[in-house]
């Protein structure tokens, strides 16, 4: 089986900005096909693991010609992006991975590492047909950084985006970018802000407004390839 599209989220409610009203959503943590039969959805999980778990079988059954990974992010502080705002990634690191240091900054990535090469900035797809937004404006573009455990305080937020100089952060990103990269396969990401990643604040009511504007992006997208 090959498909043109598989679209993953780690959520059901983040994979829902995709589906049209009346399009079932997967049961299980296998992948859907829509109607067209172009197209496969599919929920992966929170976080790496569950994602390199479950990720590479779904590449190998299907054979998508790209994968779109979609969610809600974390803004850096100085990055730009308020609550609501969506963002494709230019590229993808796993942030979190290293040592933690007794002195400033606190911490060590492994990418610097003489053993640490493997952890490198992954390029992501920039997907002209995923980039504009409702009204037919370009997306915010920015790096974006995958991390186990999510920024909850200014200075740990501070740090990864010194560190890495990205703008948004997730938990699935990077690992999406490594079982696409290991079968040569694009992978474009396009997130929507749900909290800033400093102080920890996750209002429900923000993630509202995140899930909001990536289903009115998405849709408008999904409208746009029909035309």
């Amino acid at each position: 089986m090959a498909v043109r599209l598989l679209v993953c989220a780690a959520t059901l409610a983040e994979l829902s900005a995709y589906l049209r009203d009346g399009e079932p959503p997967p049961m299980n943590e296998g992948a859907h096909c829509l109607a067209s039969g172009s197209v496969a959805v599919a929920v992966t999980g929170v976080g790496i693991p569950c994602t390199l778990l479950r990720l590479p079988p779904l590449l190998a059954e299907l054979r998508p010609e790209s994968v779109l990974n979609i969610g809600i992010a974390g803004a850096y502080p100085n990055s730009g992006l308020e609550i609501g705002a969506v963002a494709m990634a230019r590229s993808e690191i796993l942030g979190d991975i290293g040592f933690e240091l007794p002195r400033e900054p606190g911490f060590q990535f492994v990418g610097e590492a003489p053993f640490g090469g493997f952890y490198r900035e992954m390029p992501m797809s920039l997907a002209p047909e995923f980039l504009a937004d409702p009204d037919g404006n370009p997306c915010r573009q920015t790096n974006a950084c995958t991390v186990n455990a999510c920024t909850g305080t200014l200075r740990t937020g501070l740090m990864r985006e010194r560190l890495f100089a990205v703008g948004m952060e997730s938990m699935e990103g990077a690992a999406v970018a490594l079982a696409c990269e290991a079968v040569g396969i694009p992978a474009c990401e396009v997130r929507a802000i749900s909290n800033i990643a400093g102080d920890r604040d996750m209002r429900p009511e923000n993630i509202g407004i995140a899930l909001r504007s990536l289903r009115a992006h998405l849709q408008a997208c999904r409208r746009r390839e029909e035309i």
